[in-house]
Protein backbone atom coordinates (compact mmCIF):
# COMPACT_ATOMS: atom_id res chain seq x y z
CA UNK A 1 0.00 0.00 0.00
CA UNK A 2 1.36 3.48 -0.60
CA UNK A 3 1.61 5.78 1.84
CA UNK A 4 2.37 8.88 0.05
CA UNK A 5 -0.23 11.73 0.61
CA UNK A 6 -3.12 12.27 -1.74
CA UNK A 7 -3.25 15.87 -3.03
CA UNK A 8 -6.86 17.49 -2.74
CA UNK A 9 -7.87 20.79 -4.26
CA UNK A 10 -11.46 22.46 -3.67
CA UNK A 11 -13.20 23.81 -5.88
CA UNK A 12 -16.26 26.25 -4.79
CA UNK A 13 -15.53 28.09 -1.07
CA UNK A 14 -18.55 29.21 -0.29
CA UNK A 15 -20.52 27.86 2.94
CA UNK A 16 -20.44 24.00 2.71
CA UNK A 17 -16.47 24.99 2.59
CA UNK A 18 -15.93 25.21 5.85
CA UNK A 19 -17.02 21.92 7.06
CA UNK A 20 -14.92 20.29 4.49
CA UNK A 21 -12.09 22.19 4.89
CA UNK A 22 -11.81 22.03 8.51
CA UNK A 23 -12.25 18.18 8.25
CA UNK A 24 -9.87 17.51 5.85
CA UNK A 25 -7.12 19.92 7.21
CA UNK A 26 -7.35 18.07 10.41
CA UNK A 27 -8.57 14.71 10.73
CA UNK A 28 -7.62 12.62 7.82
CA UNK A 29 -3.46 11.63 8.18
CA UNK A 30 -3.32 10.60 4.61
CA UNK A 31 -4.92 13.77 2.43
CA UNK A 32 -3.72 17.45 1.70
CA UNK A 33 -5.27 20.26 0.62
CA UNK A 34 -3.22 21.76 -2.07
CA UNK A 35 -5.34 24.51 -3.17
CA UNK A 36 -8.81 25.90 -2.99
CA UNK A 37 -10.18 27.98 -6.34
CA UNK A 38 -13.67 29.43 -6.61
CA UNK A 39 -15.00 32.02 -9.43
CA UNK A 40 -14.66 35.28 -6.67
CA UNK A 41 -10.89 34.95 -6.08
CA UNK A 42 -11.27 36.45 -2.84
CA UNK A 43 -13.71 33.65 -1.33
CA UNK A 44 -10.66 31.48 -2.63
CA UNK A 45 -8.06 33.84 -0.65
CA UNK A 46 -10.36 34.24 2.40
CA UNK A 47 -10.37 30.37 2.17
CA UNK A 48 -6.53 29.65 2.01
CA UNK A 49 -5.36 32.20 5.02
CA UNK A 50 -8.10 30.64 7.41
CA UNK A 51 -6.93 27.06 6.95
CA UNK A 52 -3.76 27.29 5.84
CA UNK A 53 -3.96 26.59 2.75
CA UNK A 54 -0.22 26.68 0.24
CA UNK A 55 -2.64 28.47 -2.66
CA UNK A 56 -5.45 30.16 -4.11
CA UNK A 57 -5.59 29.39 -7.59
CA UNK A 58 -8.15 29.57 -10.36
CA UNK A 59 -10.37 27.38 -11.40
CA UNK A 60 -7.71 26.56 -14.33
CA UNK A 61 -4.88 26.80 -12.08
CA UNK A 62 -6.26 24.25 -10.02
CA UNK A 63 -6.80 21.92 -13.02
CA UNK A 64 -3.28 22.10 -14.05
CA UNK A 65 -1.65 21.42 -10.94
CA UNK A 66 0.07 18.29 -10.71
CA UNK A 67 -0.60 17.51 -6.94
CA UNK A 68 -3.87 17.47 -7.42
CA UNK A 69 -5.36 14.36 -7.77
CA UNK A 70 -8.85 14.61 -6.37
CA UNK A 71 -10.94 17.84 -7.03
CA UNK A 72 -13.70 18.10 -4.68
CA UNK A 73 -16.55 19.84 -6.56
CA UNK A 74 -18.30 22.06 -3.63
CA UNK A 75 -19.89 24.57 -6.74
CA UNK A 76 -24.02 24.70 -7.20
CA UNK A 77 -25.50 22.36 -8.10
CA UNK A 78 -26.48 23.11 -11.76
CA UNK A 79 -22.58 23.35 -12.18
CA UNK A 80 -21.99 19.90 -11.20
CA UNK A 81 -21.50 18.49 -14.69
CA UNK A 82 -19.27 21.32 -16.01
CA UNK A 83 -17.03 20.95 -13.37
CA UNK A 84 -16.85 17.69 -12.72
CA UNK A 85 -16.17 17.17 -16.53
CA UNK A 86 -13.58 19.11 -16.55
CA UNK A 87 -11.95 17.80 -13.86
CA UNK A 88 -11.31 14.51 -15.10
CA UNK A 89 -10.94 15.77 -18.89
CA UNK A 90 -7.77 17.24 -16.52
CA UNK A 91 -6.88 13.76 -15.58
CA UNK A 92 -8.22 13.82 -11.74
CA UNK A 93 -10.37 12.15 -9.77
CA UNK A 94 -13.33 13.84 -8.80
CA UNK A 95 -15.61 13.90 -5.53
CA UNK A 96 -18.82 16.18 -5.53
CA UNK A 97 -21.11 17.34 -3.37
CA UNK A 98 -24.57 16.10 -3.85
CA UNK A 99 -26.20 15.51 -6.23
CA UNK A 100 -23.68 13.86 -8.68
CA UNK A 101 -25.50 15.59 -11.55
CA UNK A 102 -29.04 17.30 -12.24
CA UNK A 103 -29.98 14.89 -15.26
CA UNK A 104 -30.04 11.33 -15.50
CA UNK A 105 -27.99 11.52 -18.99
CA UNK A 106 -25.03 14.23 -17.51
CA UNK A 107 -24.65 11.06 -14.73
CA UNK A 108 -24.23 8.75 -17.22
CA UNK A 109 -21.83 10.84 -19.38
CA UNK A 110 -19.49 11.35 -16.40
CA UNK A 111 -19.60 8.05 -15.21
CA UNK A 112 -18.75 6.53 -18.91
CA UNK A 113 -15.70 9.07 -18.51
CA UNK A 114 -14.36 8.15 -15.61
CA UNK A 115 -14.63 4.22 -16.29
CA UNK A 116 -12.74 4.94 -19.85
CA UNK A 117 -10.04 6.66 -18.35
CA UNK A 118 -9.43 5.08 -15.15
CA UNK A 119 -10.76 7.55 -13.10
CA UNK A 120 -12.61 7.51 -9.27
CA UNK A 121 -15.84 9.64 -9.30
CA UNK A 122 -18.28 9.73 -6.71
CA UNK A 123 -20.45 11.85 -4.91
CA UNK A 124 -22.42 13.03 -1.53
CA UNK A 125 -23.56 11.96 0.58
CA UNK A 126 -21.74 10.53 2.62
CA UNK A 127 -23.41 10.43 5.57
CA UNK A 128 -23.90 6.48 5.42
CA UNK A 129 -20.26 5.61 6.24
CA UNK A 130 -21.19 7.02 9.79
CA UNK A 131 -21.36 5.05 13.11
CA UNK A 132 -25.10 4.96 12.77
CA UNK A 133 -25.75 3.82 9.39
CA UNK A 134 -22.88 1.44 9.11
CA UNK A 135 -24.46 -0.49 12.62
CA UNK A 136 -27.83 -0.59 10.97
CA UNK A 137 -25.82 -2.22 7.53
CA UNK A 138 -24.23 -4.96 10.26
CA UNK A 139 -27.65 -6.00 11.41
CA UNK A 140 -29.24 -6.12 8.49
CA UNK A 141 -26.47 -8.20 7.09
CA UNK A 142 -26.31 -10.21 10.62
CA UNK A 143 -30.43 -10.81 9.55
CA UNK A 144 -30.94 -9.19 13.20
CA UNK A 145 -34.32 -8.49 11.88
CA UNK A 146 -34.92 -11.72 9.83
CA UNK A 147 -35.46 -11.98 6.24
CA UNK A 148 -36.23 -7.78 4.94
CA UNK A 149 -39.77 -6.83 3.92
CA UNK A 150 -40.18 -3.77 3.54
CA UNK A 151 -39.22 0.17 5.26
CA UNK A 152 -40.72 3.90 5.24
CA UNK A 153 -38.67 7.13 4.79
CA UNK A 154 -39.94 10.53 5.88
CA UNK A 155 -38.50 13.76 5.63
CA UNK A 156 -41.51 15.97 6.61
CA UNK A 157 -40.87 19.45 7.25
CA UNK A 158 -42.34 23.17 6.38
CA UNK A 159 -39.25 24.21 4.19
CA UNK A 160 -36.10 26.23 4.58
CA UNK A 161 -38.35 29.66 4.72
CA UNK A 162 -38.00 30.65 8.39
CA UNK A 163 -34.64 29.96 8.91
CA UNK A 164 -31.90 29.66 6.23
CA UNK A 165 -30.42 32.51 5.09
CA UNK A 166 -31.01 32.13 1.61
CA UNK A 167 -33.78 29.98 1.16
CA UNK A 168 -34.94 31.51 -2.82
CA UNK A 169 -32.53 28.66 -4.03
CA UNK A 170 -34.89 25.53 -2.54
CA UNK A 171 -38.01 26.51 -4.71
CA UNK A 172 -36.24 26.89 -7.93
CA UNK A 173 -35.67 24.13 -10.24
CA UNK A 174 -33.13 21.76 -8.93
CA UNK A 175 -34.19 21.92 -5.81
CA UNK A 176 -37.11 21.08 -4.12
CA UNK A 177 -37.40 18.35 -1.01
CA UNK A 178 -36.36 16.15 -3.36
CA UNK A 179 -33.38 16.89 -5.02
CA UNK A 180 -32.12 18.71 -1.96
CA UNK A 181 -32.92 16.15 1.07
CA UNK A 182 -33.68 13.21 -0.98
CA UNK A 183 -29.87 12.16 -1.79
CA UNK A 184 -29.54 11.17 1.99
CA UNK A 185 -32.90 9.17 2.15
CA UNK A 186 -32.39 7.39 -1.29
CA UNK A 187 -27.97 6.64 -0.45
CA UNK A 188 -28.75 5.30 2.92
CA UNK A 189 -31.45 3.04 1.58
CA UNK A 190 -29.05 1.57 -1.22
CA UNK A 191 -26.38 1.24 1.17
CA UNK A 192 -28.54 -0.51 3.42
CA UNK A 193 -30.68 -2.45 0.81
CA UNK A 194 -28.97 -2.50 -2.48
CA UNK A 195 -30.01 -1.25 -6.18
CA UNK A 196 -33.30 -0.02 -6.65
CA UNK A 197 -35.70 -1.73 -9.23
CA UNK A 198 -38.93 0.23 -9.93
CA UNK A 199 -40.51 3.47 -8.28
CA UNK A 200 -43.98 5.13 -8.67
CA UNK A 201 -44.66 9.02 -7.44
CA UNK A 202 -47.29 11.44 -6.95
CA UNK A 203 -46.48 15.19 -6.28
CA UNK A 204 -47.60 18.70 -6.10
CA UNK A 205 -46.53 22.00 -5.41
CA UNK A 206 -48.76 23.15 -2.65
CA UNK A 207 -48.21 27.14 -2.58
CA UNK A 208 -47.64 28.34 -6.22
CA UNK A 209 -45.61 31.44 -4.22
CA UNK A 210 -43.76 31.90 -0.88
CA UNK A 211 -43.33 34.89 1.12
CA UNK A 212 -39.40 34.47 2.04
CA UNK A 213 -37.68 37.58 3.55
CA UNK A 214 -40.72 39.55 2.88
CA UNK A 215 -40.76 38.89 -0.74
CA UNK A 216 -43.41 37.16 -3.29
CA UNK A 217 -41.00 34.17 -4.99
CA UNK A 218 -42.52 31.75 -7.16
CA UNK A 219 -41.90 28.32 -6.75
CA UNK A 220 -40.88 26.34 -9.13
CA UNK A 221 -40.80 22.65 -8.11
CA UNK A 222 -42.48 19.98 -6.31
CA UNK A 223 -42.81 20.60 -2.80
CA UNK A 224 -44.53 18.06 -1.78
CA UNK A 225 -43.92 13.85 -2.96
CA UNK A 226 -46.02 10.43 -1.27
CA UNK A 227 -44.09 7.49 -3.66
CA UNK A 228 -43.22 4.13 -3.20
CA UNK A 229 -40.19 2.39 -3.93
CA UNK A 230 -39.21 -1.74 -4.21
CA UNK A 231 -35.94 -2.67 -4.33
CA UNK A 232 -34.34 -5.48 -7.19
CA UNK A 233 -34.20 -7.60 -3.28
CA UNK A 234 -37.68 -7.33 -3.33
CA UNK A 235 -38.27 -5.03 -0.27
CA UNK A 236 -40.52 -2.28 -0.68
CA UNK A 237 -41.68 0.99 1.25
CA UNK A 238 -42.86 4.57 0.96
CA UNK A 239 -40.59 7.46 0.51
CA UNK A 240 -42.59 10.35 1.77
CA UNK A 241 -40.57 13.95 0.78
CA UNK A 242 -42.04 17.53 2.03
CA UNK A 243 -41.69 21.42 2.56
CA UNK A 244 -45.46 21.52 3.46
CA UNK A 245 -45.88 19.88 6.60
CA UNK A 246 -45.47 21.95 9.84
CA UNK A 247 -45.29 19.02 12.13
CA UNK A 248 -45.44 14.92 11.64
CA UNK A 249 -44.56 11.87 14.26
CA UNK A 250 -43.38 10.21 11.13
CA UNK A 251 -39.68 8.14 11.17
CA UNK A 252 -36.94 9.05 9.34
CA UNK A 253 -36.22 5.62 8.35
CA UNK A 254 -37.65 2.24 9.53
CA UNK A 255 -36.90 -0.97 8.16
CA UNK A 256 -39.03 -4.13 8.92
CA UNK A 257 -38.20 -7.67 8.57
CA UNK A 258 -39.86 -10.56 9.64
CA UNK A 259 -38.10 -10.82 12.97
CA UNK A 260 -38.19 -7.39 13.94
CA UNK A 261 -38.04 -3.36 13.33
CA UNK A 262 -34.94 -1.55 13.04
CA UNK A 263 -35.12 2.03 13.57
CA UNK A 264 -32.40 4.15 11.94
CA UNK A 265 -30.80 7.20 12.92
CA UNK A 266 -31.21 10.38 10.55
CA UNK A 267 -29.33 9.92 7.25
CA UNK A 268 -28.23 13.60 7.48
CA UNK A 269 -26.12 13.06 10.56
CA UNK A 270 -23.15 10.23 10.76
CA UNK A 271 -24.05 8.91 14.19
CA UNK A 272 -27.20 8.96 16.34
CA UNK A 273 -29.16 6.13 18.30
CA UNK A 274 -29.65 2.80 16.95
CA UNK A 275 -32.95 0.93 18.14
CA UNK A 276 -34.31 -2.47 17.32
CA UNK A 277 -37.24 -4.21 17.89
CA UNK A 278 -37.43 -7.77 18.31
CA UNK A 279 -39.94 -10.41 18.01
CA UNK A 280 -39.43 -13.37 19.85
CA UNK A 281 -39.53 -12.16 23.08
CA UNK A 282 -42.78 -10.27 22.78
CA UNK A 283 -44.16 -13.75 21.16
CA UNK A 284 -43.32 -16.17 23.73
CA UNK A 285 -44.55 -13.75 26.35
CA UNK A 286 -48.18 -13.83 24.51
CA UNK A 287 -47.98 -17.70 23.79
CA UNK A 288 -47.32 -18.30 27.90
CA UNK A 289 -49.18 -15.41 29.80
CA UNK A 290 -51.68 -14.15 27.83
CA UNK A 291 -54.89 -15.98 27.91
CA UNK A 292 -57.39 -14.61 25.73
CA UNK A 293 -57.86 -12.44 22.92
CA UNK A 294 -57.90 -9.27 24.47
CA UNK A 295 -55.14 -9.30 26.63
CA UNK A 296 -53.17 -11.05 23.44
CA UNK A 297 -54.20 -7.78 21.56
CA UNK A 298 -53.17 -5.35 24.44
CA UNK A 299 -49.86 -7.15 25.32
CA UNK A 300 -49.20 -7.26 21.49
CA UNK A 301 -50.02 -3.00 20.31
CA UNK A 302 -50.06 -1.50 23.60
CA UNK A 303 -47.44 -0.50 25.93
CA UNK A 304 -45.78 -3.86 27.20
CA UNK A 305 -44.41 -4.34 23.33
CA UNK A 306 -42.28 -1.48 24.28
CA UNK A 307 -40.06 -3.60 26.72
CA UNK A 308 -38.65 -5.71 23.49
CA UNK A 309 -37.51 -2.14 21.73
CA UNK A 310 -33.58 -1.74 22.89
CA UNK A 311 -31.01 0.97 22.09
CA UNK A 312 -28.50 -0.96 20.08
CA UNK A 313 -24.34 0.09 20.88
CA UNK A 314 -22.81 1.05 18.21
CA UNK A 315 -20.58 -1.23 16.52
CA UNK A 316 -17.96 1.66 14.98
CA UNK A 317 -16.73 3.99 17.06
CA UNK A 318 -18.92 7.01 17.51
CA UNK A 319 -17.95 10.55 16.14
CA UNK A 320 -15.52 12.58 18.90
CA UNK A 321 -18.41 14.79 19.85
CA UNK A 322 -22.49 14.10 19.27
CA UNK A 323 -23.67 15.46 15.83
CA UNK A 324 -20.21 16.06 14.80
CA UNK A 325 -20.75 17.09 10.89
CA UNK A 326 -17.83 14.80 9.33
CA UNK A 327 -18.43 15.65 5.64
CA UNK A 328 -14.96 15.08 3.59
CA UNK A 329 -15.35 11.12 5.13
CA UNK A 330 -16.26 10.08 1.33
CA UNK A 331 -12.81 12.04 0.05
CA UNK A 332 -11.09 10.15 2.48
CA UNK A 333 -12.51 6.73 1.67
CA UNK A 334 -11.77 7.68 -2.27
CA UNK A 335 -8.06 8.71 -1.29
CA UNK A 336 -7.37 5.55 0.45
CA UNK A 337 -8.74 3.55 -2.77
CA UNK A 338 -6.26 5.46 -4.76
CA UNK A 339 -3.37 4.26 -2.33
CA UNK A 340 -4.61 0.77 -1.72
CA UNK A 341 -6.24 -0.32 -5.43
CA UNK A 342 -9.30 -1.02 -3.31
CA UNK A 343 -12.73 -0.10 -4.66
CA UNK A 344 -14.36 3.43 -3.52
CA UNK A 345 -17.82 3.12 -1.45
CA UNK A 346 -18.96 6.34 -2.68
CA UNK A 347 -18.76 5.01 -6.85
CA UNK A 348 -19.54 6.79 -10.08
CA UNK A 349 -22.54 4.07 -10.57
CA UNK A 350 -23.71 4.28 -7.00
CA UNK A 351 -24.02 8.37 -7.51
CA UNK A 352 -25.58 7.76 -10.94
CA UNK A 353 -28.28 5.64 -9.68
CA UNK A 354 -29.37 8.20 -6.77
CA UNK A 355 -29.20 10.37 -9.32
CA UNK A 356 -31.61 8.75 -11.53
CA UNK A 357 -34.15 8.05 -8.78
CA UNK A 358 -33.82 11.29 -7.61
CA UNK A 359 -35.49 12.84 -11.28
CA UNK A 360 -37.56 9.71 -11.89
CA UNK A 361 -39.79 10.89 -8.73
CA UNK A 362 -40.64 13.59 -11.19
CA UNK A 363 -40.81 11.68 -14.40
CA UNK A 364 -43.52 8.97 -12.25
CA UNK A 365 -45.73 11.96 -10.99
CA UNK A 366 -45.70 13.97 -14.39
CA UNK A 367 -46.70 10.38 -16.68
CA UNK A 368 -48.93 8.56 -14.09
CA UNK A 369 -46.97 5.64 -14.80
CA UNK A 370 -44.50 3.47 -12.50
CA UNK A 371 -40.77 3.79 -13.87
CA UNK A 372 -38.43 1.15 -14.40
CA UNK A 373 -34.92 1.82 -13.15
CA UNK A 374 -32.07 1.34 -16.35
CA UNK A 375 -29.42 1.65 -14.13
CA UNK A 376 -27.68 -0.33 -10.90
CA UNK A 377 -25.33 -0.05 -8.56
CA UNK A 378 -23.13 -2.67 -6.41
CA UNK A 379 -24.44 -2.29 -2.72
CA UNK A 380 -21.42 -0.62 -1.21
CA UNK A 381 -19.07 -2.54 0.95
CA UNK A 382 -19.00 -2.06 5.33
CA UNK A 383 -17.15 -0.26 6.58
CA UNK A 384 -14.12 -2.10 8.43
CA UNK A 385 -15.33 -2.81 12.33
CA UNK A 386 -13.39 -1.41 14.95
CA UNK A 387 -11.42 1.47 12.93
CA UNK A 388 -12.26 5.11 14.20
CA UNK A 389 -14.31 6.72 11.53
CA UNK A 390 -11.10 8.45 10.19
CA UNK A 391 -9.07 5.51 10.24
CA UNK A 392 -10.55 4.20 6.94
CA UNK A 393 -9.08 0.29 5.71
Amino acid sequence: MSTALIGVGIIGCGTISEVYLTNLTTRFNHLKVVACADIDMDKARAAQEKFGLPKAATVEELLADPEVQIVVNLTIPAAHHEINMKAMKAGKNVYCEKPLAMTLADANEEVAFAEQNSLLLGSAPDTFLGAGLQTCRKLIDEKAIGELVGFTANLMSPGHDLWHPAPVFYYKKGAGPMMDMGPYYITALVSLLGPIDRLACFAKTARSQREIQGEMVDVEVYTHYAGMMEFASGVMGNVNMSFDVWKSKLPGIEIYGTEGTLYVPDPNMFGGPVHIFKSAGLVDRIKTTCNTPVERIMTLSGPASDEYLTEVELAFPAEDTPRSNMRGMGVADMAQSLRTGRKSRLSGALSAHVVEALTAFDTSAESGLVYKMTTTCERPQPMAGGLALWQLD
